[in-house]
């Protein structure tokens, strides 16, 4: 929380500055280095000098769960990219036993309806395809395939019956599907990496699989080309674009394909050195409950070795002590009464406690068994953060005592920031906990407001709000006597120019995937904070 109160100290400093300085280009060799993917297609689009309002972006990576978008939920003509959907919802009857490759639909096998709509992009195929699925209507088949675009036909906006209309959310949505269950949709991926190998998105990288989708239309006034796609990178991607009208397209896709791959591979190589970095520094030892082994003397005397001899001499030293036990035990009983069955019943015991020390000694300490379930504990630790409780969410962490979330800022602007980061707040586990003895692992899909990625777009604000201030006001009211800006003026500028960024506070909106790793300790399993659950409940301020 402190480093937070630093970023928003540094940036109502900022606000003080008259104008900003040029940002360096970064080069060839640096375009992901501190950048927000955002960012990286900002400069993608000022390189190619793009139409903003001509295309539509989005991307999501399968590992981490990292989603972005760009006009993400404006409609845009689909092409051919509609095949993909609508094969899914027959490769999948397929899967259900409901039809086999050989069905015939119209008079032609399946098999060979699949493999022309996708690879040879065939309308006519498509046609038949579709008014199949949909009895003849073309309202019927977008209500049955809404579905697979993360669309319930009741509610989805009425836009996405007029035409072959699409959003790259809709299509992300779709090729997550696909990707993450390539088993419920038989050949489809598999006819998609056969399709166009040198186009589109595959213009220029070869050096991935990937699975594509293209679309192209061309009329009087439009040229529409669009591209769907699996990128099988080492976290495998799926990214999507449409293009209305966009200079250079196709040299657009192939850069953009590419730009995908590379940033994820840069991410990727950041998020496994994380990972690593953060396993390394949470391996504290426990020696209370690991198995100890007594270590080797010089004559290499450890269990299992030459210790077997030592063992053998001890145990027949044992045997030894309990027979003269036994022998003095019978004179005892002759000359003072004692009874020598009890006698002997105590030098047995005696010699039992002596020969499980022993075993003890050889075999180490017992390893203490794990009790309860570690998803549930990181459950119930992440559903306190989200809910601002605190305490039971420290009582959940293993080598930390706070986090400082518990610390509002005093002031009113930082507090404003600080209840839009806690707002951002959301968690999703992803795949199942890994159990290693007393260790285990928890992927989760974590979203928040990143300030870092607010911070720019806050510095311009605060300029823009300060004109406005100095052009509605007359002097006296703004300088002091040496000319500089009042306190209060850049306090107020800068506080309506927080107000007026957080009012788009989603736009900043990041998901990251975190690697959540506990350890059983006190009879419980509990969290240990890595650098990327600290950065990211710091809003990326850690």
């Amino acid at each position: 929380m402190k480093l937070l109160k630093r970023i928003l100290a540094a940036a109502a400093l900022l606000c003080l500055l008259l104008y900003l300085s040029p940002a360096a280009f970064a080069d060839n060799e640096d375009l992901y280095k501190n950048k927000t993917w955002d960012q990286v297609i900002e400069e993608f689009f000022q390189r190619y000098d793009v139409d903003e309002d001509g295309i539509s972006l989005g991307y999501y990576n399968m590992v981490t769960g990292e989603e972005h978008y760009f006009n993400g939920d404006q409609y845009m003509v689909a092409g051919s990219m509609f095949k993909v959907p609508l094969n899914m919802c027959f490769t999948e009857k397929i899967h259900n036993g409901e039809m086999d490759w050989d069905t015939k639909i119209g008079s032609i096998s399946y098999k060979t309806l699949l493999h022309d709509t996708i690879v040879h992009s065939s309308n006519d195929y498509a046609k038949i395809l579709w008014q199949e699925l949909g009895n003849g209507k073309y309202r019927t088949y977008r209500e049955i395939i809404a579905p697979y675009m993360g669309e319930d036909p009741a509610t989805v906006d009425e836009k996405y019956y007029e035409n072959n209309f699409f959003t790259a959310r809709q299509m992300i949505y779709c090729l997550r599907m696909l990707a993450g269950e390539p088993e419920r949709f038989p050949g489809l991926i598999e006819a998609m990496q056969k399709a166009e190998p040198d186009e589109y998105f595959r213009r220029s990288e070869d050096r991935f699989d990937i699975a594509h989708k293209y679309g192209f239309l061309n009329t009087e006034y439009h040229l529409y080309m669009d591209d769907c796609a699996i990128a099988y990178t080492d976290d495998p991607i799926v990214f999507v674009m449409f293009t209305d009208n966009i200079e250079r397209a196709y040299e657009v896709m192939a850069e953009y394909c590419t730009l995908m791959c590379d940033y994820t591979q840069y991410n990727t190589s950041l998020r496994l050195e994380a990972e690593a970095l953060a396993k390394e520094a949470a391996a504290t030892p426990a020696p209370a409950i690991e198995l100890v082994q007594p270590s080797a003397s010089p004559e290499g005397n450890v269990p299992g070795s030459g210790g077997g001899i030592g063992a053998i001499l001890a145990v027949a030293g044992v045997i030894a002590a309990l027979l003269l036990a036994v022998c003095a035990a019978l004179r005892s009983g002759k000359r003072k009464n004692v009874r020598p069955g009890w006698a002997i019943a105590a030098a047995g015991l005696a010699a039992a406690a002596m020969l499980l020390s022993l075993v003890g000694v050889n075999a180490g300490t017992l390893v203490a068994r794990a009790e309860g379930d570690p998803a549930a504990a990181a459950t119930e630790f992440m559903d306190a953060l989200m809910a601002g409780d605190y305490a039971t969410a420290y009582s959940h962490m293993a080598g930390y005592s706070g986090l400082g979330l518990e610390n509002a800022p005093a002031d009113a602007v930082g507090q404003k920031m600080y209840d839009a980061l806690r707002e951002s707040y959301a968690y999703e586990l992803t795949g199942d906990c890994t159990v290693d003895k007393l260790e285990a692992r928890q992927q989760l899909s974590f979203t928040y407001l990143d300030l870092t990625a607010m911070e720019e777009q806050v510095q311009e604000e605060t300029l823009e709000q300060l004109k406005g201030i100095v052009q509605s006001r007359p002097k006296s009211q703004l300088y002091d006597e040496n000319d500089n800006y009042l306190p209060e003026v850049a306090q107020e500028a800068y506080a309506a120019a927080v107000s007026a960024v957080l009012e788009s506070a989603e736009e900043y909106y990041t998901t990251v995937g975190i690697l959540l790793e506990l350890e059983y300790s006190d009879e419980q399993w509990r969290v240990v904070p890595s650098p990327q659950l600290l950065k990211a409940v710091s809003g990326g301020t850690y």
